[in-house]
């Protein structure tokens, strides 16, 4: 164990815990007055046992309170002042420190008391061609999707932060009795959760202007960034201060991750009788987040680096930093080639994983949005050619390498999937391939499931129950409860939960997922015809996708919905630019790549537990989602979705989200009604209605694509419509009529064929023919005023008719063309 790289590291994880402590009173024997370094050097001192046993406890006091240069800061605290046997460490944490935050501002809110500023959101300050709103702030709280939204306020109150302050020091005492003090990495995890549930919701600066990076996003990259400065200088050069402070030469490595292929891969399911797609869908996109998540890890431990290194990690990518030591090129590479060929043989090319990589400078940090636009060109080059590192060689394809699978199929094509060899069969059972057979299992297991844990130990299959195989020797476990010592867990987390306030020997974090699908209970089925009672689903099952369908009011469809933030690479890219700076440093875009995930990955999972129970969770994280449910409750979920996510994102028109629903009848195979929802998905970002510069922001669903701002009151409107058509009030076929109308008036209004407004006349021969003179019944008056409105050419209910006519149409199990 390298203690004195273990100091650096906390070091740059504590140095500014002091900002937070120094907001009010934090626990007896700590000292909250004077400048934030010191504070964060008692901190350690008074609580030197959790650190006494991975860290030199006085270079660490050393390191956290001389991280500035500064002459506001006395002799005492300032790093050129540091003993000069500590000074080039010292000036590794403050070079470290100022990367980080590389356009930190020093004087906008001096002479404003530091306690009471708030944390701005990230995403008030994101613009693209739209003007910004006015900041909103986050409240104190430990962090919870619910209460993650942005509140219109200013300014804190004083003694709720100190109330906040001691809640988090009983966490924090509480370290020392349920932490493995003897490991750095349980030490340093448990911290990492700890800093991330009580800072996410701190300024890191409050003298900035608009103070939107999270102290947390700031400490914990930080540390990574001073975990790759010991190393390069370590193994590369020597600790001398003019090399630290260099901040031209290519110390640093960013690489980034991509599994491509993902879609095919999960929604290409065959059916195992009734429920088999229901199990394993979930588990096949489980597994995949788990088996990118382990490979993320074996590149951290490969480097010997904190988890803190992965920068960004949701959707099928992640971005880690690394030291650019002599190799570290040429184990990335082996590593694709290692990985190139794991993918082929179980995947026959269907899934791979593309790793690129930049070197690049610490002076780098100020523009980090375009780094990662320069090694996002260098993947996109390797996603045009992937398996290439493997199977061509001095120029030439490997032909032989394409035969991998030659002579494993004695038992047959695997029923599940038909693509893989199963065994011999035996005592009469089905048999399946290996992967179809953990999808099986892992279905039910996710679940309920509270807990996953990762291994780097090589096992038998099938030596433990919960316990299946990822990629080399790394492994992943599923539990209900807290992992027992089964593995020699390398980390362990804890699923949609971020009070980690229970002891254990493994590096611990949380992490929030959408986890989420419905399951059976100990009645029968809801009015399901679809399935024999020897193939119910039994009591904590998923529930078959036929059952989700009965679910549904009216004609017994499944919806599905899929949906992403738009121009996402360009808000990242480009959204933080000033007109003066650039505002993309590290901190500011891991404080947003965090906050995306926390709304996509734990606020959904909380919308579908309480509200909407009957949906299935195929994934949702990063920037998109994809959640399959009745057709109704989709519907009312996408407007929900929307809502929170602009509330979420400060209201800001510059940040956007683009959904489509298909419908489909729960039989029809994943892979059509996933193409289905793919194309209404593309056609929310493509057209351009009437009145809108460009597509996006928008909902296709019913064969319309529709204006958020829209959707909500047209919902209603169907409704009524709806109620209307079970009063009996007005009948299927006149709104089968309406359905004709709303075909013509399309030629008319998008495509601009004057015969489409045939449906004039038309309507209003049916109005008398169907509706006639009201009488003394005022609601005849207002079904007569409403069906008239859709004479009014260009008004909301002609141009959506299509979309009202087959909702309401839907609602009593009568079929329209749209559905």
């Amino acid at each position: 164990m390298n203690k004195q790289y273990h100091t650096v590291v906390l070091a740059g994880l504590l140095h500014d815990i002091g900002k937070f402590l120094q907001r009010g009173d934090f626990q007896q024997g700590i000292k909250i007055s004077g400048k934030h370094p010191a504070i964060s050097a008692d901190l350690i001192r008074v609580r030197k046992d959790l650190f006494a046993e991975v860290a030199d406890v006085p270079l660490l006091i050393e390191l956290v309170q001389r991280h500035h240069e500064s002459r506001d800061f006395p002799p005492e605290l300032r790093v050129q002042e540091a003993p000069p046997e500590v000074r080039p460490l010292a000036y590794l944490v403050s070079t470290a420190d100022n990367y980080s935050s590389a356009e930190r501002g020093e004087t906008a809110r001096r002479g404003k008391d530091f306690r009471t500023i708030p944390l701005a959101s990230v995403f008030s300050r994101l613009k693209l061609t739209r003007e910004t709103p006015e900041p909103l702030y986050y409240r104190l709280h430990p962090l919870d999707p619910a209460l993650a939204f942005p509140e219109d306020f200013d300014m804190l109150d004083p003694g709720q932060t100190a109330a906040y302050l001691r809640s988090f020091g009983h966490e924090f005492d509480a370290l020392l009795s349920r932490t493995n003090i003897s490991d750095f990495n349980c030490v340093f995890t448990h911290l990492l959760s700890l800093f991330e549930r009580y800072t996410w919701c701190l300024p890191s600066n409050t003298l900035d202007e608009f103070p939107d990076i999270s102290l947390f996003d700031h400490l914990r990259t930080t540390a990574a960034i001073a975990a790759c400065l010991y190393q390069y200088h370590d193994k590369t050069t020597s600790f001398t201060i003019k090399q630290i402070t260099n901040s031209d030469e290519l110390k640093f490595r960013l690489v980034v991750g991509d599994l491509s292929g993902i879609q095919n891969y999960i929604f290409e399911i065959s059916g195992i009788g009734a429920g088999g797609v229901a199990k394993r869908l979930r588990a096949r996109s489980f597994y995949l987040s788990a088996l990118l998540e382990s490979i993320s890890h074996r590149i951290l431990h490969e480097f010997d680096l904190p988890l803190c290194n992965i920068i960004f990690s949701s959707g099928g990518k992640f971005y880690l930093l690394l030291p650019n030591i002599n190799g570290s090129k040429e184990k990335i590479d082996n590593l694709q080639v290692e990985l190139d060929r794991w993918f082929l043989e179980q995947f026959h090319g269907e899934l791979t994983i593309n790793l690129a990589q930049l070197p690049f400078s610490g002076r780098d940090f100020a523009c980090f949005g375009q780094v990662m636009a320069s090694v996002a060109e260098k993947l996109n080059d390797k996603k045009v050619m992937p398996l290439k590192d493997y199977l061509v060689k001095n120029g030439y394809w490997q032909s032989e390498l394409f035969m991998s699978g030659v002579g494993k199929w004695q038992g047959g094509i695997c029923p599940g999937c038909r693509k893989n060899p199963v065994g011999q069969a035996g005592d009469g059972e089905q048999q399946f391939c290996p992967q179809c057979r953990r999808d099986l299992e892992m279905g039910t297991r996710l679940a309920n499931a509270g807990y996953i844990a990762f291994s780097k130990e090589p096992i038998s299959s099938g030596c433990f129950a919960g316990v299946y195989p990822l990629h080399g020797t790394y492994n992943l476990f599923i539990s209900r409860d807290k992992p027992e010592d089964i593995l020699p867990f390398y980390l362990v987390v804890r699923l949609n939960n971020s009070n980690i306030n229970e002891s254990g020997k493994y590096p611990t974090i949380f992490k929030y997922m959408t986890n989420y699908i419905p399951l059976a209970d100990e009645n029968p089925c809801y009015e399901c015809k679809g399935c024999r009672d020897d193939r119910k689903p039994g009591p904590g099952e998923p529930l078959y996708f036929d059952c989700l369908a009965n679910r549904s009011r009216g004609r017994k469809l499944l919806g599905y919905l899929k949906a992403d933030v738009d121009n996402l690479g360009s808000l990242f890219v480009y959204g933080l630019r000033g007109e003066t700076n650039d505002n993309t440093s590290i901190s500011r875009l891991a404080t947003m790549s965090r906050m995306l995930d926390l709304f996509f990955a734990g606020r959904m999972e909380q919308l579908l537990k309480t509200k909407f129970t009957s949906c299935y969770t195929v994934f949702s994280g990063g920037d998109d989602l994809f959640i399959i449910g009745p057709w109704d409750e989709i519907a009312r979920l996408a407007v929900t979705v929307q809502t929170e996510f602009h509330h979420f994102t400060c209201r800001n028109p510059n940040i956007t989200l683009s959904a489509g629903i298909a419908l489909v009848k729960p039989r029809i195979p994943l892979s059509r009604g996933v193409a289905v929802a793919e194309e209404m998905l593309e056609e929310s970002k493509e057209k351009a209605l009437p009145g809108y510069q460009e597509g996006r922001d928008q909902l296709s669903f019913l064969g319309t694509t529709v204006h958020w701002s829209k959707v909500e009151r047209l919902f209603q409107e169907a409704e009524r419509l709806a109620s209307w058509l079970k009063q009996e009030r007005l009948s299927t076929g006149f709104v089968r009529k309406l359905l004709y109308f709303a075909t013509l008036y399309e030629k008319y209004h998008f495509k601009g064929d004057v015969a489409g407004l045939r449906y004039l006349p038309l309507l209003t021969y049916e109005i008398a023919r169907n509706l006639g003179i009201p009488q003394d019944d005022p609601e005849s008056g207002v079904i007569r005023m409403w069906v008239e409105k859709l004479k009014e050419v260009g008004h909301d209910y002609i141009v959506n008719l299509k979309l009202l006519a087959s909702y309401a149409l839907l609602t009593l199990d009568v079929r329209s063309d749209s559905t």
